[in-house]
């Protein structure tokens, strides 16, 4: 249980260190020559935006990993449902349904996760350790990805006014990596190049003004391996405060 436990810290880390060794690049390739003061505003926009997609799915990870108020989470997703891929070299990736509903407060979590056909359910006490980390391991899994997407997203997020989520004040973020262009480009491009089959992505993020942490998102990937198989996921996400 520890090591599974801590495969989703490293898995989690690993997207926020990808997001950030993206915009080292980014500013290194920035300094290179003198811009114009439209540029660095816009470069600023970008920035602002960027940090705050870096930070909000780590605040909404290590509030489901020790919540301090009541909420529910909701998470609907078409995605590689396929255990085997891509360990195995003959499988090729499934798209199909993923779902998640919980209910999580400081002292006890429930949640009801679907994978394709597969279902469970896990319900814990804060006292109950083994309980309380299976429960965590259905609750944490949809962020691990999701975390990962806006790692690349954030290069190109840019802000798109403000909204209201279940009662909360967000910010709205959109961002598109196909977008991308320059350095932008040529960071994504070697970061992908590096550690994954995302070929593009692209959504909207609304992140709680008063907290940081991420609301509610809506968001789509295409994926494209050395195989030559190509895909598509899609992934919605809501935090309700109860």
């Amino acid at each position: 249980m520890t090591t599974k436990l801590s495969l989703n810290r490293i898995t989690r880390n690993l997207a926020f260190v990808l997001g950030l060794a993206a915009l080292a690049l980014l500013a290194s390739c920035s300094k290179r020559s003198p811009t114009p003061s439209s540029q660095r505003m816009e470069r600023s926009t970008t920035n602002e935006a960027s940090q705050k997609l870096q930070n909000c799915t780590k605040l909404l990870m290590d509030s489901m990993e020790k919540p301090t108020t009541p909420f529910h989470f909701s998470y609907k997703a078409q995605e590689n449902i396929n255990t085997k891929y891509p360990m195995d070299k003959a499988a090729k990736p499934e798209v199909g349904p993923v779902t998640v509903e919980a209910d999580v407060s400081p002292d006890e979590i429930s949640v009801t996760s679907t994978r394709g056909k597969q279902t469970s359910t896990h319900k814990a006490k804060k006292g109950d350790e083994g309980a309380w980390a299976f429960a965590q391991m259905d609750l944490l899994g949809p962020m691990t990805g999701t975390g990962i997407l806006l790692a690349f997203g954030q290069a190109v997020a840019r802000p798109a006014g403000s909204d209201t989520v279940g009662g909360v004040a967000t910010d709205k973020y959109d961002f598109d990596t196909s977008t991308a262009t320059g350095s932008t480009k040529a960071g994504l491009d070697m970061a992908k190049a590096m550690i994954t089959n995302i070929d593009n992505t692209k959504g909207t993020v609304w992140v709680d003004k008063a907290t940081g942490r991420l609301t509610k998102f809506n968001m789509e990937a295409e994926f494209k391996d050395k195989a030559g198989n190509t895909w598509k996921e899609h992934y919605e996400g809501e935090v309700t405060p109860k």
